[in-house]
């Protein structure tokens, strides 16, 4: 063998080591056979800290559903790693709300103080009961700006700011979260931002909490947060408070209005099911459509009389192509928007979104004839455009909106 061709397959050699390191997972299951574990699939952690101790930058650690309290599953700190920690499926919100971190009012749920970055990611968990009598009930966040994705941060409590999240000198990104029924003695009931240079949060729901001094939904201090697609509702005293800020807040549905930003409403946004007098763990946040919404607990899409003003009504620049058809070809507010479970919206044969099923439908339709793609044109779903597509398209002809 020549040097070239030696020199070709160490390179395969090396590049196959690190796809391999970097799709390593570690993993966690509350009810594992042995204590404390070794993290592989058949011997997994029982305790989420174990594995974090264990995994290198790059690794996933993923965690079984159950319910994870005690020792070794509060206050969890990455310590600077490149890690994503999730459950097994992050956009499935029957596992989320089943992978729960409950530190029972002993702690928080995750510590973020050593300059973690967007490589940090804890995505698809619940994380409730946390208390401190600090900041930052479920998570606190110093200098660190990690990703924080599809999680439902719920009944914390922090006496000094920020019941769900607090952020510090932190860019911390929130995407697809539910933050409901934090509380605080301070300011920030459901998150405060302090000192933050550019903090995002994009598509999350923000309702029922509490503050004793300003922000019960949002507390915003010298931060120049981007607010994006979200829905800040029946928040205590108030949604939002910004001061010494410069935030953008666009495309949001807050009770009470926002005078600043482009595209904000005031608008019920018909929850599926919400009372703050409630259990929390009866809440659900998807929006009611007369056009299908999903249903957690049937796991089947249904219908209702409402039909929420926040659905097609988020940035239109934002990516809705995740969204299930029909649709007004734009994302939907709140934590469910942008999702494969976001509420659906028209009729599946209106495809040019024009409100009638009419000949420039069918001229859309008989342009994708027989094409093999993914497309909103497959009715079926079944990945061609064929005579199934042409009986549905048939069955909706000349719908009108009514």
């Amino acid at each position: 063998m020549d040097k070239a061709k030696v020199l070709i397959v160490i390179v395969l050699i090396f590049s196959i080591a690190s796809v391999s390191n970097a799709l390593n997972i570690v993993y966690v299951d509350v009810s594992g056979p042995n204590n404390p574990g070794t993290g592989s699939f058949d011997d997994p952690f029982r305790k989420i800290k174990d594995a974090i101790d264990d995994a290198n930058d790059g690794d996933i650690i993923e965690i079984r559903p159950g319910v994870y309290t005690g020792e070794g599953n509060y206050d969890l700190d990455p310590n600077g790693k490149s890690v994503t920690i999730r459950s097994i499926a992050p956009e499935d919100p029957n596992i989320v709300a089943n992978t729960t971190i409950d530190p029972n009012e002993a702690g928080r749920g995750f510590y973020f103080d050593s300059g973690e970055d967007a490589n940090c990611v804890v995505s698809g968990l619940t994380i409730r009961n946390g208390y401190t009598d600090g900041s930052g009930g479920a998570l606190y966040c110093n200098n660190s700006s990690p990703v924080i994705s599809h999680c439902v941060i719920i009944d914390n409590t922090a006496v000094w700011g920020g019941g769900g999240i607090y952020c510090y000198d932190s860019n911390l990104t929130l995407s697809n979260c539910v933050i409901a029924g934090n509380t605080t003695n301070s300011n920030g009931g459901g998150i405060k931002y302090f000192w933050c240079s550019e903090p995002i949060l994009r598509n999350c729901t923000i309702s029922s909490n509490e503050a004793n001094w300003r922000g019960s939904g949002i507390y915003c201090y010298n931060s120049n947060a981007i607010i994006t697609n979200c829905i800040l509702w029946s928040n205590g005293l108030e949604e939002m408070y910004i001061e010494g800020s410069s935030e953008l807040v666009t495309y949001c549905d807050i009770q009470g209005g926002w005078v600043d930003g482009s595209g904000n409403v005031n608008r019920e946004p018909y929850f599926v099911s919400f009372d703050p007098n409630d259990d929390p763990n009866t809440w659900d946040f998807h929006l009611q459509s007369a056009y299908g919404r999903w249903n957690p607990d049937s796991q089947e899409w249904v219908a209702d009389s409402n039909t929420s003003g926040c659905i097609d009504t988020g940035d239109p620049n934002s990516d809705w192509s995740n969204e299930p058809w029909p649709n007004g070809k734009r994302i939907n507010m709140g934590a469910y928007g942008g999702t494969n479970q976001a509420s659906m919206n028209g009729n599946p044969a209106d495809f040019d979104i024009s409100g009638a099923v009419n000949f420039v439908d069918f001229a859309e339709f008989c342009n994708k004839w027989l094409a093999e793609e993914a497309c909103i044109e497959d009715l079926t779903g079944n990945g061609v455009v064929d005579f199934a597509d042409l009986l549905i398209f048939a069955e909706n002809w000349l719908w009108r909106r009514e």
